[in-house]
């Protein structure tokens, strides 16, 4: 069994709009379901003033209005309102007794105000009210998200442990989502959307690679003071690799003096001083070396929090040609007009995000390049020199053995292995099965086949999914370092702001 956790104690204040960070696989959900009490620590307690609630969940009768969802994901008011009915219509003592017990917990939750309530802050998250009435399981994923979240702040005394709420929201849904939290006061948060972080956070905490951290302030402040505490270290370090070295020096310098005088012990009218000599210079030395050992040790000590610093590399080829072009392109799928009237150029060298809201199109423009669906109008045309790498947003390899899917397509298990350790994947990944993957871990695998073929333009669909904010930073780092030609579809306000040379919202 693998330590999440060893020594850990924090002191939350319920206050806090406190944003949870670090690297998949660290320890994030392990941490909010301690909090949720859906897993005991085998050691040491675990102190709790509040009732927690987790998001994401499961509503009961999906099939219900959206309202009824949002109504009885925050207290059962439709039975407490049918029991005090058939309470007051029997009229004796018993049932009046048990209605007041009923009222009592009707109104604390705030009946008889809670439907106001409800579409007060479905207001405020910029949803229109008429989604209120349709069913619920057919709104889409990112209005699903923005429902669920509202019944976390209607309930009383509930503190909200929030674990990912932005998968299915584009960038706008994001920024609106961010803006309604940090109106709110006391929840946890995992995420790995920086601006997200920053809109709606005011503490981070961060599993290190060595320490859990806690920080004031929002994401950004969190990630200044790392660097600041990151630099120090790495000046610590080089201060103690040149002590190191010199120590190693003496010490060796000494162990040869002693050498020296043992010898001259042959032929010496005095062997017990030159003996004596010899004896205090290796005495030295060996001191000289524990001094050595103990800044070794502390040496290890140094860095403790920084991440390993090899490096990813990605090449396209550079120039100045119109890689891809679009006119005038329209799409129906279905019956329903997905886009039409798109034109657009990409030239060698340009990093080009297309960006919009959910359903506009993005995902769908990408497949036609990719020729699993055909436009309906316009044109698309690549030159037949142009090699492309696609990485999808549903990861391709899901079941099975990497390995397996590795010797299938000719890819180096090697170079593979080495890039997905340098992507923060390591360990027995090529002893597992596929069904066994984290997302994250599925998708830095995805993206690891970009980093293995050169190839004139990459084409990534959403390729932030479920990747942690090193992983990020790490890709956004490797893009501007070798600039490769791109097209991308992205939410991740801050990696598109960072990377992209050109932007196109296809609203």
């Amino acid at each position: 069994m693998d330590k999440v956790f060893e020594d850990l104690t924090l002191n939350i204040d319920t206050g806090w709009r406190l944003g949870l960070i670090g690297r998949n696989g660290r320890g994030k959900s392990t941490l909010l379901k301690l909090l949720n009490k859906e897993l005991s620590p085998v050691k040491g307690e675990l102190h709790s003033v509040e009732n927690t609630f987790c998001f994401p969940f499961v509503p009961k009768h999906s099939e219900e209005t959206t309202f009824r969802v949002i109504r009885e994901s925050i207290a059962p008011y439709s039975y407490w309102e049918i029991k005090m009915d058939e309470l007051s219509k029997a009229g004796d003592n018993e049932s009046l007794l048990e209605f007041g017990g009923i009222l009592e917990k009707y109104q604390n939750a705030n009946g008889y105000e809670i439907d106001a309530l409800i579409r007060k802050e479905f207001a405020e998250l910029g949803m229109n009210e008429d989604l209120l009435e349709r069913e619920f399981s057919s709104l889409s994923g990112g209005e699903q998200t923005r429902s669920l979240i509202i019944s976390l702040f209607l309930r009383k005394d509930s503190f909200p442990l929030i674990d990912e709420p932005t998968d299915h929201l584009d960038m706008k849904g994001r920024i609106i989502l961010g803006e309604y939290l940090s109106k709110k006061a006391g929840f946890i948060l995992a995420s790995h959307d920086r601006n997200f972080l920053d809109i709606c956070t005011d503490h981070i905490l961060s599993i290190n690679k060595s320490d859990v951290r806690l920080n004031k302030g929002n994401y950004s402040q969190w990630k200044y003071n790392m660097q600041i505490e990151e630099e120090f270290e790495k000046r610590r370090n080089e201060n103690l690799k040149r002590e190191v070295r010199s120590l190693e020096a003496a010490a060796r310098k000494n162990r040869q003096w002693s050498g020296v005088k043992e010898k001259e012990k042959i032929g010496a009218w005095d062997k017990g001083y030159v003996g004596h000599k010899s004896a205090k210079l290796m005495k030295r030395a060996i001191h000289i070396e524990h001094r050595m050992n103990r800044k070794l040790d502390e040496k290890k000590s140094l860095l403790k929090n920084a991440e390993e610093e090899r490096k990813l590399r990605i090449t396209t080829e550079k120039g100045t040609d119109k890689v891809l072009s679009a006119v005038n392109a329209s799409l129906d799928l279905d019956g329903k007009k997905i886009f039409e009237n798109f034109s657009l150029d990409v030239f060698k060298g340009e990093r080009v995000a297309l960006t919009g809201d959910n359903g506009c199109g993005k995902t769908s423009f990408l497949r036609a390049i990719k020729k699993e669906i055909e436009l309906t109008e316009g044109s698309l045309h690549i030159p037949g020199y142009i090699t492309i790498t696609f990485s999808d947003q549903n990861p391709a390899w899901i079941s099975g053995s990497l390995r397996e899917h590795l010797l299938n397509e000719n890819i180096d298990e090697t170079i593979f292995r080495n890039i997905l350790g340098v992507m923060g994947a390591w360990g027995e990944l090529f002893d597992r099965p596929l069904e066994t993957f984290s997302r994250g871990e599925l998708k830095k695998v995805e993206l690891c086949k970009s980093f293995i073929k050169q190839s004139d333009l990459l084409i990534w669909d959403e390729p932030l999914n479920y990747l942690d904010t090193d992983s990020r930073e790490q890709l956004e780092e490797v893009i501007l370092k070798f600039k490769p030609t791109m097209l991308f579809t992205e939410h991740d306000k801050t990696f598109v702001d960072n990377v992209a040379t050109k932007i196109i919202n296809m609203n």
